[in-house]
């Protein structure tokens, strides 16, 4: 079942945390941030989107997102949620596989990684399934 994409900006505290605007872009899937969906503990965990200062790493995170350049981690997994404070994956982050299946684009395999090279144990959700066209639309806010 086909579910709606969008991204809300959410702001956040920055105590302690230079270098980042205390706000980014969260995904709601079907009304549901991705973080209640995924049951994801760690409240610090951030998008790629609008956190950082640093424009160059969250444009090439939406040219993965949007499917004109493929990831550098294993199989292509795109990072969906990164470190609050330094966005590196050595700290932690959420993965998943991203695909085109024409009409509709599929996040699957949901994952902690630590590193670009391994995948963590899978998450126990469903596949998430998006219309095409609602899925680019969601990502036409971001720069």
């Amino acid at each position: 079942m086909k579910k709606s994409l969008n991204l809300n900006l959410v702001k956040m505290d920055t105590a302690n945390l230079d270098n980042v605007t205390g706000q980014y872009w969260e995904y709601f899937v079907s009304g549901q941030t991705l973080k209640q969906y995924l049951k994801i503990p760690r409240s610090s965990a951030v998008t790629p989107f609008g956190w950082f200062r640093n424009t160059e790493s969250e444009r090439r995170a939406l040219r993965q997102f949007r499917m004109q350049q493929k990831s550098s981690l294993i199989n292509s997994r795109i990072e969906l949620y990164i470190c609050a404070a330094c966005g590196d994956i050595g700290c932690g982050s959420v993965t998943a596989q991203v695909k085109d299946f024409g009409n509709i684009i599929v996040w699957s395999e949901f994952a902690d990684a630590g590193n670009e090279e391994e995948v963590g144990e899978i998450y126990d959700v469903d596949p998430i399934e998006f219309d095409r066209t609602n899925y680019f639309q969601a990502f036409a806010c971001l720069p």
